[in-house]
């Protein structure tokens, strides 16, 4: 069997937002015969805490330079390496499921392969040019490459021993990948690209254009051609440690709420608690046991909802996904039956927001200054400065394809806006104890 030793090599700079979902995919791969190098350029934000705290088995080199170069990064990790194979890995992007190395790794039993780099995917949060970028870049066709050079390492591998003869160049800042792969890529060698191998890329490859024409661009590669798929509801309820008040669960009554719309074919709660299953009963609502790599805060919640619906939820073919949370009481009468039919398939979701009424609102900028957004003598209930707040534990409806990847995050967004009063959770109006 062809199951070479990889060293996955991992960049990062000041990724504390994305490095935990990058390495929580990496160690839930299939294929496991691998070790981890993160080099890391000086991050001043929580990065190597969380690296440190919840992957010890993470080899971390710091490397530290004024001016970064990507090719000095890559060799410095390179050289610390057991591996056959060298996977190459951006800190803020996430493979996209658990055969991602597995499927780098196949290619290179064809011993002409030198080089493979896989297919990168825009979050539904991505920058519009982005957006445009990766999807023109990055098509669904496999293809060998004999004279084409094109190789990008964010997502890719390639053989130690070509390494060994060519190594990355140390005194550029940009496209060192590509430099390598016009020197290595002759005598009949191969660079695959691998569509299977995927990993959501938010930056891009690039940061430029015109907003106004790439928006648009944006918009038609990312609508998605269904024909006449008939709408299909499900709801999600996560729940971290369920609410009991009076010896009764408060999700019940968000559950009461949600059963009385016919278009909602399902409810799944996602917990870590073992009781709740014990306790709710019925045929709509089925209790998801949080996975255990899931139940890790540094996570976040949108991450921690589209694995949850792509492991789980995805095999019953939902065309539209509404998250609900349980805290919320005072919700407005048929507010999921009004958000569902409120719904404009122009866009990838449906948000509530509320009207902040504060007199003054203030913000700190990066040197810690505060400065007004608005300030007025006006009483709370003559203020009038069209500020809004998202509401999305309220109940938030999205499409399915959008929900898979990024949760609730989308760029195009249609809000409904509520009554301030709907949106006050029980932590502001009781006194309650976790059970």
């Amino acid at each position: 069997m062809f199951k070479p030793f990889v060293s996955i090599i991992v960049r990062t700079k000041n990724e504390d937002f994305w490095i935990g979902k990058c390495l929580n995919e990496i160690f839930n791969q299939q294929y496991q015969n691998f070790e981890v190098i993160l080099v890391d350029n000086d991050s001043d934000d929580k990065t190597i805490n969380i690296v440190k705290k919840n992957f010890p088995k993470v080899k971390i080199i710091n490397y530290k330079s004024k001016i970064f170069l990507p090719g000095k990064a890559l060799n410095l990790g390179i050289k610390k390496s057991k591996g056959h194979l060298i996977a190459m890995i951006s800190g803020h992007c996430i493979p996209k499921n658990n055969k991602w190395l597995g499927t780098l790794v196949k290619n290179f039993k064809n011993s002409s392969v030198i080089a493979c780099y896989g297919r990168q995917e825009p979050s539904d949060i991505s920058e519009p040019n982005d957006v445009r970028d990766l999807t023109y870049l990055f098509g669904l066709d496999k293809k060998v490459q004999l004279k084409d050079p094109f190789f990008h390492n964010a997502n890719s591998m390639i053989r130690k021993s070509t390494w060994k003869k060519k190594q990355f160049d140390e005194t550029i800042k940009h496209i060192e990948d590509r430099l390598w792969a016009s020197s290595v890529l002759k005598n009949r060698k191969k660079i695959v690209y691998e569509p299977e191998a995927s990993v959501i890329h938010f930056h891009g490859v690039g940061h430029h254009g015109n907003l106004k024409r790439v928006s648009t661009i944006s918009k038609i590669l990312k609508r998605k051609i269904s024909k006449n798929k008939k709408r299909s509801i499900i709801c999600i309820i996560p729940l971290n440690k369920p609410i009991k008040i009076n010896g009764k669960y408060l999700v019940e009554k968000t559950i009461d709420d949600l059963k009385k719309v016919k278009e909602i074919d399902k409810i799944f709660i996602s917990t870590a608690d073992k009781k709740l299953d014990n306790k709710i009963k019925d045929r709509k609502v089925i209790i998801l046991k949080r996975d255990k790599d899931l139940q890790k805060e540094f996570l976040g919640i949108e991450y921690v909802l589209s694995k949850t619906y792509s492991r789980h939820i995805k095999k019953f073919n939902p065309s539209h996904v509404i998250v609900a949370e349980e805290i919320y009481l005072n919700r407005p009468k048929n507010f999921f039956q009004n958000i569902i039919d409120n719904f404009d398939e122009n866009y990838e979701s449906i948000i509530p927001i509320c009207k902040n009424n504060s007199n003054n609102i203030w913000k700190k900028d990066e040197l810690g200054n505060i400065h007004p957004l608005f300030k007025t003598s006006l009483p709370s209930e003559l203020v009038d400065h069209k500020i809004y707040e998202e509401a999305k534990g309220l109940g938030t409806l999205v499409k399915a394809e959008i929900f898979e990847n990024s949760g609730r995050e989308s760029n195009s967004q249609k809000f409904i806006e509520v009554d301030k009063k709907n949106t006050i959770t029980t932590k502001e109006i009781i006194n309650f104890n976790f059970d």
